[in-house]
């Protein structure tokens, strides 16, 4: 009896053993679809389709924030550089771009007629009336913002005054507000 008892302790020994090994294999060989960059991404720019894809990885608990599908990213701003393959973690995408470091956000009274942008794309801000200070001349007109980030789809003012939150350096900003009081601004896509 002692004899059986033995060897159902040992066979039960090697059966807790084995579970416990093929465990360990299938954590390890355990993965997880992850979403990555199919492109450099720089900071503030809108998601679309093709900028990422879809890989098969080793499942690790750092992935635990990582996006699980092409869908939750797409339409969502940069929150900084992404390199081509990184993997896209839920602290890297938004819904509004960040404001870039010494920038200001102000709200900008554009020309009547002026079409809307989606939000975290670059414009260059150009002014109907003559260059002053430190406003650089183009055919286009006056540039008093080179840099203008969309941080917000258009609103009405306390005014009625149809105005879009951009950020911009205060330099700039200055510029820009004291364009808009004696004129008209015009916001032009594909700015560096």
């Amino acid at each position: 009896m002692l004899w059986q008892l033995r060897h159902m302790l040992l066979a039960l020994s090697v059966g807790v053993a084995l579970f416990c090994t093929l465990q360990c294999v299938a954590l390890a060989t355990a993965t997880r679809q992850a979403v990555v960059a199919a492109r450099d991404l720089d900071a503030g720019l809108v998601i679309a389709t093709g900028d990422v894809e879809m890989v098969e990885m080793p499942d690790h608990d750092a992935l635990r924030h990582a996006l699980g599908c092409p869908d939750d990213a797409v339409g969502l701003v940069t929150q900084t550089r992404i390199e081509k393959g990184d993997i896209l973690l839920t602290t890297d995408v938004g819904e509004l771009p960040q404001v870039p470091e010494h920038h200001t956000v102000i709200d900008v009274r554009l020309g009547l007629g002026q079409h809307s942008f989606p939000i975290g794309t670059v414009v260059e801000l150009r002014s109907t009336q003559a260059c002053a200070d430190d406003a650089r001349a183009s055919p286009e007109g006056c540039v008093v913002s080179s840099h203008a980030v969309v941080m917000a789809q258009p609103r009405l003012d306390d005014t009625g005054s149809t105005v879009t939150q951009m950020a911009m350096s205060a330099v700039e900003a200055l510029q820009v507000l004291a364009a808009q009081e004696h004129g008209t601004l015009i916001a032009a896509r594909g700015a560096s």
